[in-house]
Order: C-alpha cells, then sequence, then structure tokens
C-alpha cells in the first residue's frame, strides 16, 4: 500500500468536500437568504463569513484540496507524461484541475473583496445613524458581486466535481 497516495487522497476528498459543500450552501442559500432578510441578513452573513471566518476555511480547503490534487496528478501521470494527460482519463482530471484552480483563484479574489465590504460595513455601523448614500451603493455593488462571484466558483467547483466522479470512466 502506498501511504503517500492514501493520505493525499484523503486529504484532497476530505477537503475538497468540505470546500465545494460550503460554496455550494454559501452560493445556493446563505447568500441570497442574507440578501432577503435586509440589513439584519446581511449583518448575519458578514458574521458568518468574516468572524467566523467561514470564508478563511473555505479558502485553506481549497489550498489544500489543489495541492493534494496536484500532487496525485503528478503521480498519476508518471511525471506529466503526454501519453497520461491525453488519455480520457488525463483529459478528465486535467479540466478538473482547471476548473478547480480557477474556483480558487475566484475564491481567494471574493476573499478580498469580502474584508473590503466588511470593513466598510464596520465603518458605517461604528459611526451610527444612517449610511451615506455612496456608502449604500458601494456596500450594494460589493455584496452583488459577492453574490455573483460564488455562484461562479459553485458552478467552476460543479464543473471540477463531475469531472473528478467521471475521469476514470472516460476512454477516447
Amino acid at each position: 500500500m502506498n501511504w503517500l497516495i492514501v493520505v493525499l487522497r484523503l486529504l484532497h476528498i476530505g477537503a475538497g468536500v468540505f470546500w465545494a459543500g460550503a460554496v455550494f450552501t454559501v452560493a445556493r442559500f446563505v447568500l441570497p437568504a442574507a440578501a432577503a432578510a435586509g440589513e439584519e441578513g446581511q449583518r448575519f452573513a458578514r458574521r458568518l463569513m468574516l468572524q467566523q471566518k467561514l470564508t478563511a476555511a473555505m479558502i485553506g480547503s481549497g489550498v489544500v484540496t489543489v495541492l493534494a490534487g496536484l500532487w496525485l496528478f503528478h503521480i498519476d501521470s508518471g511525471g506529466h507524461e503526454g501519453a497520461f494527460v491525453k488519455s480520457g482519463m488525463g483529459a478528465m482530471l486535467g479540466i478538473g484541475a482547471l476548473a478547480a484552480l480557477s474556483a480558487l483563484g475566484t475564491g481567494i479574489r471574493s476573499a478580498v473583496q469580502a474584508a473590503t465590504l466588511g470593513k466598510l460595513a464596520a465603518a458605517v455601523e461604528a459611526k451610527g445613524g444612517a449610511p451615506a448614500p455612496e456608502q449604500v451603493r458601494e456596500l450594494q455593488a460589493l455584496g452583488a458581486g459577492l453574490a455573483r462571484r460564488a455562484r461562479s466558483v459553485a458552478i467552476q467547483l460543479g464543473i471540477a466535481v463531475l469531472c473528478m466522479a467521471v475521469a476514470r470512466y472516460v476512454v477516447f
């Protein structure tokens, strides 16, 4: 038994399940519910994503997933041997890897945007009273951008998961 492969698969699959599940849940349920609930819902979403560090946990699990996956790809491909990469399995794993890398990049950009939104919202709350119209516009734009990126990451991770799930069975 090759323990390195066992450990890498456990890391890749375990972190990947958390990453994809968290992103799907946030994109499909948490952010839409928070937006519908108004200011209180948005406050809850900021607490969940930033103070409770869900955003950091998603990024961390994404990094573990991608690094373990790239190492597994290197092992499976025999050092990126051309024949493997051109096979059905290699091609599907490659497409899945590209989708996951894109999702991770988009997720990192979203984390930066979420931190900006959190700082602006905290400044507005600390000031008290109603936010200035330009602050409202900026908060709304940041929130809408985060929701779009969350949906994009969910789609990219969906592609990655599907590619990984069927890779072993694709022949061409």
